[in-house]
């Protein structure tokens, strides 16, 4: 998750950003000023949920989601973007929007969900419905990302929904699993943080599972923070678990099950 607090926001700082025109040609021999455009709307994908942009598209493919429940795709032409499609109302403010290659084969898949707990999944090149969760099967959905969490070769879509982690196989889009456990989770990432070569799923509310087991690693006394992200910062082959919350942040060493330089 990459904010919790931007989503209302992101819209009108869409409007901003798309006043300004940008060059058609490659992002290598882009002028500045049109490299400047292109980096501030990656910028916009970073800070808020409901916007993302296609991994090194070259179309320059972005979507945002709107507080009437439609999410938007634009794409990049002629010197500025345009809306090439539109979702069908989902009823209520779309809560996050992400891309991902779900089954490995280099095409993207648009992912959102509103505040009611309604996912669906589109292609992106041809914006066919490629799963969509009946209405009334989740109530909410409070985080959302993607990751191989098993040993096949798609990715697994994993989500809080009442506290509950659920993962849902990425190509058949059938429930593989779900906690009994509630962890009130509001971010969710995925990685390697103990070194031992497998991933591990890390919630915000301070819990570790394994990854392919689905066991409890560790359950910190303290939440680790609102947001996630995972990064090697002290370059000992391992991933250091960020996080964030309103004016602090923490780096965890989570094999060690603490805090870092503390």
């Amino acid at each position: 998750m990459k904010s919790m607090h931007w989503g209302i926001i992101a819209s009108a700082a869409l409007a901003v950003g798309l006043s300004i025109g940008c060059s058609t040609v490659d992002a290598q021999t882009r002028p500045p000023r049109h490299q400047h455009m292109v980096d501030r709307l990656h910028r916009v994908a970073i800070r808020f949920n409901t916007f993302a942009a296609v991994p090194n598209d070259p179309r320059g493919r972005v979507a945002y989601g709107t507080e009437r429940g439609n999410v938007y795709v634009l794409e990049f032409e002629n010197g500025y973007y345009r809306s090439i499609w539109s979702s069908p109302s989902m009823a209520t403010r779309i809560q996050e929007v992400q891309f991902a290659d779900l089954d490995g084969d280099g095409r993207y898949a648009l992912i959102a969900y509103n505040t009611r707990g309604h996912l669906a999944i589109w292609n992106i090149d041809d914006f066919s419905v490629r799963w969509e969760s009946p209405e009334t099967q989740f109530n909410s959905i409070e985080a959302l990302t993607t990751a191989q969490v098993d040993r096949d070769p798609q990715l697994e879509i994993l989500f809080m929904s009442e506290g509950r982690l659920f993962i849902y196989d990425g190509k058949h889009f059938v429930e593989e699993w779900r906690s009994q456990q509630i962890f009130d989770a509001t971010d969710i990432v995925v990685g390697d943080v103990d070194g031992d070569g497998e991933p591990d799923i890390i919630l915000n509310t301070g819990f570790v599972l394994d990854a392919f087991a689905r066991s409890l690693k560790w359950e910190s006394l303290d939440e680790f923070g609102e947001i996630l992200e995972l990064a090697d910062i002290d370059g000992d082959g391992k991933l250091e678990l960020i996080s964030g919350s309103v004016g602090a942040t923490k780096v965890w060493d989570i094999d060690m099950r603490r805090e870092k330089w503390e």
